[in-house]
């Protein structure tokens, strides 16, 4: 014979135990926000498990095994880092622009070292 804990108290005891009114810090708005957040929560629980599904799907893979919202993903970050670098150099050459300092000073101070070097 298994044993099996029965219930002490039935589920309108249980209610009237965690009737949250009877609080003594309880808020009404407290309670509104508490169950619209509950909404909410569970909401974005749905939606990310809904996400989860379709992410892990068979047909989420490229034929060698990668998973294409992770190729996607870093192909973005990809263009998003060459976008920045372009912009980078774009800043610095109308930096040098604006304080007149277009002249390439260092490929000039390497180049007159290589042609000095040669003619010693």
């Amino acid at each position: 014979m298994r044993w099996v804990q029965t219930e002490i108290f039935s589920a309108v005891e249980l209610a009237w135990l965690r009737d949250s009114t009877r609080r003594r810090n309880y808020s009404a708005e407290k309670e509104g926000f508490r169950r619209a957040h509950g909404v909410r929560r569970a909401f974005g629980k749905a939606l990310r498990h809904a996400a989860r599904m379709r992410r892990d799907a068979p047909e989420a893979r490229t034929p060698d095994g990668k998973l294409r919202w992770i190729e996607a993903a870093r192909a973005d970050f990809r263009e998003a880092n060459r976008r920045r670098a372009q912009a980078g150099a774009d800043d610095e050459r109308d930096r040098k622009r604006a304080t007149g300092d277009l002249f390439d000073w260092a490929r000039f101070t390497n180049r007159w070292r290589v042609n000095l070097a040669a003619a010693f």
